[in-house]
């Protein structure tokens, strides 16, 4: 059985530097059948690097002024 467990993550009310600390948080916990949705109010410059560092996948869903959300994940060996 596969199951694919989604974590929404939204930090768009938190003060830098927060989101930045609850993404890494929970992408270190992010477990290879989970995705997290990260929502805030504007593109993660530094997230990306991390993302990149730590070999994991990303999606951006929406790229809008005051607003960005995105998928990212554990990509497939």
């Amino acid at each position: 059985m596969n199951s694919n467990k989604t974590i929404i993550l939204d930090v768009s009310e938190l003060e830098a530097p927060y989101p930045l600390l609850k993404a890494l948080e929970a992408i270190h916990e992010l477990k290879s059948d989970e995705t997290l949705i990260f929502i805030h109010r504007m593109s993660p410059c530094k997230l990306f690097e991390v993302i990149e560092k730590n070999s994991l996948k990303y999606e951006i869903i929406k790229d809008e002024e005051n607003y960005f959300e995105m998928k990212i994940y554990k990509g497939k060996k």
